[in-house]
């Protein structure tokens, strides 16, 4: 049995070789349908090794995504519990695969230490690790039925007298099953047949077209939204919030764990910065908490308390309040006619981990090379690294697997919620908390990421931290969300 079948378009075989050369470095047995054993059809050996791997990597990029085969895999892959999608282009999977989150390795470069490649490595180690998948047979004469979900799109059926040089799977009993019905009927069967491929070639071309779905999270038509400069689509989904119970470090308040529900939304891929916010100020003549309350260092001064040199104008923003950060969001809403806001808790987990279940979205540490924090403390034990005694520029280090920057350390970032101590317990007795928000005024607002003066156990996705809504310390930023 093979660790990993691969299933991708021929197309794209020059740039999945590097994927599989990295895994089978790893150890891990690749079936990518190089050499066809003799005495064995394509068929047989196809169907055979995708119903007997421990995992299906899926690879979704402009050619597969209108694969007859390639999705016909996924298919079964997906219900036989094995599926980890990804994708080497920036697309949209077909119909029935959109909310599964797929690492994006359309800008990895063959780094193996890319975020998004982390990412995929620890979701195939889940499947290899996980109980014994089902195993998808057939003892029918006739084709097999496919049980479709709500939101799924059958692939045509395959053309059995002669194959094409992209994978088809085996489809035993079709010959069989015409001979045995009288020539008018199977002339009206091979009508409706057709009339069923042109209708899903139909839906497959015109990806911006929807089934509607019956859910109480509406989902944006990525075509009908112009594309926001710095702003990343953050694909809704579902997620376990929170850390486990045997997470180093944790805090209670990151418990119980419990299970979210996502809207899509978009996300700024950088914090504000110190130029962007200086706009703000200017444009409104806005004088901040910091200001307000005559603090002797405010948003213009670095960490040091220095003015802040034009150089450095691409660092976050600091010693900002959750009043001036919401009158920011305020601004830009007015300015643009559109709806800016601070992300909610739980967008802002969603978007930090990028489909991540370990601590970091890097895995399981956290390096200095990686972000922004206190190497002096690193997490759990492991190597000491740098401490910059600074903020960095907002584009620094390598994004997280959807694209985001600092999402660890720098700057703590301001979120929209208040903070409640037993607000995690209420959304676990939802069962699925759907686009959750803590609206009880409580007399801290959230923050999430850690900072730069931090150690990296504060860096950490799950971890939270509380101040009251006109604080304002060197270490204290934003980033923005923006909902059509």
């Amino acid at each position: 049995m093979t660790d990993i079948f691969i299933s991708y378009s021929h197309k794209d075989e020059e740039r999945v070789k590097p994927i599989i050369e990295k895994l089978e470095k790893r150890g891990r047995s690749v079936f990518w349908d190089r050499h066809i054993p003799a005495a064995q059809t394509w068929h047989n050996y196809i169907g055979e090794a995708l119903n007997t791997s421990s995992c299906v990597l899926v690879v979704w990029s402009r050619h597969s995504i209108i694969s007859e085969s390639v999705i016909e895999e996924a298919v079964i892959a997906k219900k036989r519990g094995v599926l980890v999608p990804l994708r080497i282009d920036d697309i949209d999977p077909p119909l029935g695969f959109s909310l599964i989150q797929s690492p994006n390795l359309a800008d990895w470069k063959n780094n193996s230490a890319h975020p998004a490649f982390q990412l995929l490595v620890d979701a195939i180690e889940t499947k290899l690790s996980s109980s014994t998948p089902q195993t998808i047979t057939s003892t029918k004469t006739s084709a097999p039925e496919l049980v479709l979900e709500r939101n799924e799109v059958p692939a045509p059926a395959p053309v059995l007298p002669s194959l094409k040089p992209e994978r088809q799977l085996k489809v035993s009993g079709y010959k069989s099953l015409l001979a045995q019905i009288p020539k008018q009927q199977a002339v009206i069967a091979v009508a409706a047949l057709m009339v069923v491929i042109l209708v899903v070639m139909l839906v497959m071309s015109n990806k911006h077209k929807q089934f509607p779905v019956e859910s109480a999270v509406p989902v944006i038509p990525a075509a009908s939204l112009a594309p926001l400069s710095n702003f990343v689509l953050i694909r809704g989904g579902e997620f376990m919030m929170g850390s486990p119970s045997t997470e180093p470090n944790r805090s209670p308040d990151e418990g119980p764990q419990h299970q979210v529900r996502l809207s899509d939304f978009y996300m700024g891929k950088y914090e504000v910065t110190v130029a962007e916010f200086r706009k703000f100020v200017e444009a409104n003549a806005y004088l901040t908490d910091a200001e307000k309350g005559g603090d002797s260092k405010n948003w213009r001064h670095d960490v040091s308390g220095n003015m802040r040199i034009q150089a450095e104008e691409n660092h976050p923003v600091i010693r900002v309040s959750w009043n001036d950060a919401k009158a920011y969001c305020d601004w830009m809403s007015k300015q643009t006619g559109k709806k800016f806001r601070l992300p909610t808790e739980a967008e802002w987990e969603y978007a930090c981990r990028a489909g991540s279940t370990m601590p970091f979205n890097t895995g399981k540490n956290l390096t200095t090379d990686q972000a922004n924090y206190d190497g002096n403390y690193p997490y759990n034990n492991n190597p000491k690294g740098q401490y910059r005694s600074n903020t960095v520029p907002v584009e620094s280090f390598a994004p997280n697997a959807w694209g985001l920057y600092n999402m660890h350390g720098n700057v703590w970032e301001w979120c929209r919620d208040w903070y409640g101590e037993k607000y995690y317990k209420e959304c676990k007795a939802k069962g699925v908390a759907e686009n959750p928000e803590n609206t009880a005024p409580t007399s801290a607002r959230v923050l999430r990421g850690g900072s730069w003066i931090y150690h990296a156990e504060y860096c950490r996705s799950a971890n939270r931290y509380r101040r009251s809504p006109d604080a304002r310390d060197d270490d204290f930023g934003f980033r923005l969300v923006f909902v059509p």
